[in-house]
């Protein structure tokens, strides 16, 4: 039987090459996100543990090892330049250098801030000894004069720097600052410290200007013979530094402490891209198991031959088996191989968001091949097990004379799966209907998502009843406008509704994950614009960059100025409230009710004066007190004060704070610069170009000061959700396109099926032509249903989703986009016909003397 299978698939190969392509195209997703994964992971561990290149042992503050741009630590966490000379003076130590990572904003020629992603740069420190420097330069070297930096290498070649170029940044006191670049480097995985500028000075140009009081980490270089751990024990024993506060590391523990947090944040994208690469892989096991389904059952004859002769049922069953492995195998290798050039694809993808992730690194481990082929052998014959199995429970005799690919069902089967279905169903829709009623988003969230498998599941099952109707509604309006040739598609395609049921299904799961992010992008889109208008109901916004204040001579300016009718001044900042960190925020009274509105659980926001905070509703837990009672606020300078709680509003994912205090309070407390943003609404009769004019002359040309106007945010915000959309709806369409190309397969192997029934219609009248568009038709028709129910439950599930979020949150708008979701209908019609060209071209090219002899 083996060698029968075998002959079998050789001899059937045309038949199963779209069938391949499915189970290729599923493989190769898997395949690429797994190469892709641990190829940035491998470039993510290399590059920062370079960090720890040449280092014996490490001392940073108590906050642990900074990774990235925004893992920032207090402005008073640091290690005083008096403990590194004091670090210099052990006997045991080569050397040690002092890392700075703070603020410095690059200008470019014309005075503005350079910035990469909307940050706007930082600057570091490169070490006197060469051996502890952790970037590769790839021209120049490294700053050693007060008045030379370095740059990163994208920045440079973004702006067209040079070496001997004059460049302009702006310090902590926010004077500007001539330098000659004198080195590109290269800062490895991510080029711009996730999108920001990156100007490297001498050590001591690096705390000048990034106004840091010391060093963000103290790295050591041991002598010859002295190990790592002995040179830790001598750090931890100096006065200067503190033992049980600060964090001592090894250089091999550096290294992994480092690696293991980079590499961490590589496994959220691994997981998000294995859920699609899954769920493509469950699309082509439906493919798969539909097109097994149809070869079984146009074999029937020869399998009951075989059985004729002496093959038992499990022979057959296991040849059947044997030929999904062997195919499976095969496709699965192919996807493999597929899957390194997806791997690439992948990462042009995310990167098209900006999510500068590294593609210049292959890593293909052997485990990678055997998840990905093994997992597309155990699908291909795990969809072969059932249609096996029917094919042994077919008798010869019947066999031999039943016409072949026909399929009956009877009613009480029939009856058995619509009840089945409807319980299904109906137990999905109430556990559904448990998370839309949950007050914790996170619970509500998988309880409704688990709610929503199991119902998709039922109505999966409902399929071969429900195709049926739909079919003949979808083809009533295509019957009336082509005629006879749309009313026999619309026969043809509902006749075996069992085949277009499962056909169709791998279209369904696509369409309705597309649906729902749809749904519920739109929702947010809709919610979040709802939520500035009414919470939020500024104009414009001037916003100092890199923590820096906006001057009270530019507030009082704009508080001045006629176009504008309110202006308020906002404070943010961290403190401590009963022992938690949370961050707060201050408003000037003229703003409460006309330029911040937050949904009030208890009182109001204007009845927060000196003495009193307002606090997030979810924060009275934590904090362990209530409306009424009074909190604790220590801050930076070590002063504290007892807040009366006066009020308590929503936390609706509209921008508020944990807390809000008055702004003397705020100033006491928590020793701001100055505020951060100022909120202007302008006058009811003055033009938006004519007031943004006026609030632009104010502000003049600092360039670390933004204006922003809520139109800004408005699509800022818009442009974002759709980036998302847009990367979900390009990972579910390799999912889309497997189940069209499933679709153009079930009719290819349909046509072959229906031979002598097509020759007959050619025989009675039907012209190529007609022929073609019928195929072409009945495609179309599977295409739309795939689409139709997809759009459904996926519009419902949507709903649900947004549903459940403003019951928990308080507040949001669901909206439901039409015209996209009819471009879905569209344009699934369109890819449905276009799958369906090729089959109807061969149906139509062949004679009707040739298509009768071949039936």
């Amino acid at each position: 039987m083996f060698k029968t299978a075998l002959a079998n698939l050789r001899a059937h190969k045309a038949r199963m090459f779209l069938s391949s392509i499915t189970v290729l195209l599923g493989v190769g997703f898997v395949a690429g996100t797994l190469i892709f994964t641990d190829s940035i992971r491998e470039s993510f561990f290399t590059s920062f543990a370079r960090t720890a290149k040449n280092v014996d042992a490490a001392v940073v503050p108590a906050k642990g090892v900074q990774v990235a741009a925004d893992d920032r630590r207090d402005e008073d966490s640091f290690i005083s330049p008096a403990a590194l000379d004091a670090v210099r003076k052990l006997p045991d130590v080569a050397s040690a250098e002092g890392r700075v990572l703070g603020p410095a904003p690059l200008l470019d020629p014309s005075g503005k801030v350079v910035k990469q992603s909307g940050h706007t740069g930082l600057g570091i420190a490169f070490p006197a000894d060469k051996s502890l420097a952790y970037f590769d330069f790839s021209s120049g070297r490294a700053p050693v004069a007060a008045n030379e930096v370095a740059l990163d290498k994208i920045t440079a070649e973004d702006k067209h720097y040079a070496l001997g170029s004059q460049l302009t940044v702006v310090d902590h006191t926010d004077h500007r600052r001539a330098f000659t670049l004198v080195g590109v480097f290269d800062n490895g995985t991510d080029q711009t410290y996730q999108g920001q500028s990156v100007v490297g000075f001498d050590t001591a140009t690096a705390l000048d200007v990034t106004g840091r009081g010391g060093y963000d980490q103290i790295a050591v270089r041991a002598k010859s013979g002295v190990s790592q751990d002995k040179l830790v024990a001598d750090l931890k024993d100096l006065p200067v530094l503190d033992g049980a506060g600060d964090k001592f590391y090894t250089g091999a523990q550096l290294t992994t402490e480092l690696a293991n947090k980079a590499t961490g944040y590589t496994d959220s994208f691994g997981q998000v891209l294995l859920v699609f690469a899954i769920i493509a892989a469950l699309v082509s096991a439906l493919v798969i198991q539909n097109t097994f389904q149809i070869l079984v059952a146009q074999r029937a004859r020869e399998l009951a031959l075989l059985r004729c002769v002496g093959a038992t049922r499990r022979q057959v069953f296991g040849s059947t088996l044997i030929e999904a492995f062997v195919f499976g195998l095969l496709a699965s290798v192919a996807g493999f191989f597929a899957g390194i050039g997806l791997s690439k694809g992948l990462g042009l993808l995310l990167n098209s968001i900006g999510l500068n992730l590294p593609t210049d690194q292959l890593v293909i481990k052997p485990a990678s091949a055997l998840y990905a082929i093994g997992l597309g052998v155990l699908l291909t014959v795990g969809s072969a097990l059932f249609p096996a199995r029917a094919a042994t429970r077919v008798a010869p005799i019947q066999a031999l004379s039943a016409q072949l690919g026909e399929t009956r069902v009877t009613r009480k089967a029939g009856r058995i799966r619509t009840g089945l279905g409807l319980v299904i169903t109906a137990a999905g829709l109430g556990i559904g209907y448990l998370g839309m009623q949950n007050q914790s988003t996170e619970s509500g969230f998988f309880t409704l998502t688990g709610g929503a498998c199991v119902a998709f599941v039922g109505v999966l099952a409902l399929g071969p009843v429900i195709t049926a109707p739909i079919i003949r509604a979808l083809g009533w309006l295509p019957g009336r406008l082509f005629g006879p040739t749309a009313r026999l598609a619309t026969a043809n395609a509902g006749r075996n509704p069992r085949r277009v049921a499962a056909t169709t299904a791998a279209l369904t799961i696509g369409i309705t994950l597309v649906t729902m992010f749809t749904v519920v992008t739109a929702s947010i889109k809709d919610s979040a614009t709802g939520s500035i208008k009414k919470h939020f109901p500024f104009d414009y916004q001037v916003v100092a960059e890199q923590n820096r204040a906006v001057p009270p001579e530019l507030v009082a300016k704009l508080k001045g100025l006629p176009e504008l009718s309110t202006v308020a001044a906002i404070y943010s900042g961290k403190t401590v409230l009963n022992g938690e960190k949370e961050q707060t925020s201050a408003i000037d009274p003229v703003g409460y009710h006309t330029l911040i509105e937050p949904v009030m659980k208890h009182g109001s926001i204007s009845d927060v004066v000196p003495g009193t905070i307002a606090l997030q509703d979810n924060q009275l837990g934590s904090l362990k007190t209530a409306v009424g009672e009074s909190v604790t606020v220590t801050g930076k300078n070590g002063t504290s004060a007892a807040l009366k709680v006066v009020a308590t509003y929503a936390d609706s994912g509209i921008g508020m704070p944990e807390s809000v205090m008055a702004v003397p309070d705020f100033q006491k407390l928590v020793a701001s610069p100055g505020p951060d943003t100022v909120t202007m609404l302008a006058k009811s009769d003055v033009t938006a170009a004519a007031s943004r004019h006026a609030v632009e002359q104010a502000v003049g040309e600092d360039p670390l000061l933004s204006v922003n106007s809520v139109a800004d945010y408005k699509k800022e915000l818009s442009n974002s959700l759709d980036e998302i959309l847009g990367l979900f709806t390009g990972m579910l369409g390799l999912a889309i396109l497997i189940a069209l190309i499933g679709i153009a397969n079930t009719l290819s192997l349909s046509v072959l099926e229906r031979t002598r029934e097509s020759a007959l219609l050619r025989a009675l009248g039907l012209t190529k032509g007609q022929l073609r568009r019928m195929l072409l038709t009945e495609a179309m028709l599977m295409a739309v249903l795939g689409v139709a129910v997809g759009i459904a439950l996926g519009g419902a599930f949507g709903w649900a989703l947004v549903h459940m979020f403003v019951k928990a949150t308080g507040g949001g708008t669901l909206t439901i986009p039409v015209p996209q979701l009819l471009l879905y209908v569209l344009a699934g019609a369109l890819a449905g016909t276009l799958a369906a060209v090729v089959p109807a071209r061969r149906a139509a090219r062949q004679t009707v003397a040739a298509a009768i002899t071949e039936a």
